[in-house]
């Protein structure tokens, strides 16, 4: 019987290249798995901070609707005590004492703003006197924008 001889270089360099395909492919692998985790726990804190301020924003409506509907039981602050009726002859409505630590703009509407750790919530609420409704009229969530001054190592395109 006669042997044939195995030649075991290609062999072991086919088993090189293999193994150095999967070492890679297991570096980029554990690469990507941090990169995914640092990203993950950036969007839960975002997240968390984001429900926070929202809580805070609710707790904030549900304190002046208490506040509003303990005065209402109470119509004199509803006719102005100055003009009991405009120039029409329609009663005149002042606004409610808890309205009026809001800050108010121009088209009459009371804004809240809320902040915490960069980010805020502003809240615009427009209040009926005849009605003694509020009605939430914005509900914005805005942060302040920095451009990264270094990007990566990539060519600032200077």
């Amino acid at each position: 019987m006669k042997q044939v001889p195995i030649r075991l270089g290609p062999l072991a360099l086919l088993l090189t290249v293999v193994a150095i395909c999967m070492t890679v492919l297991a570096l980029l692998t554990f690469s990507t798995a941090r990169a995914d985790l640092a990203m993950a726990q950036k969007l839960a804190a975002s997240t968390q901070e984001r429900y926070e301020l929202e809580a805070e924003g609710q707790t904030f409506l549900r304190d002046l609707a208490g506040e509003l509907h303990e005065s209402a039981g109470q119509l004199e602050y509803l006719l102005d005590a100055d003009a009991k009726t405009d120039p029409k002859g329609l009663p005149r409505y002042s606004e409610p004492e808890a309205l009026k630590k809001l800050d108010k703009d121009e088209d009459g509407c009371y804004w809240k703003t809320l902040e915490r750790d960069g980010l805020t919530l502003s809240i615009g609420l427009e209040w009926s006197p005849k009605t003694d409704a509020l009605k939430v009229a914005c509900w914005q969530y805005s942060s302040d924008w920095q451009a990264p001054e270094e990007i990566g190592g990539l060519w600032p395109g200077q």
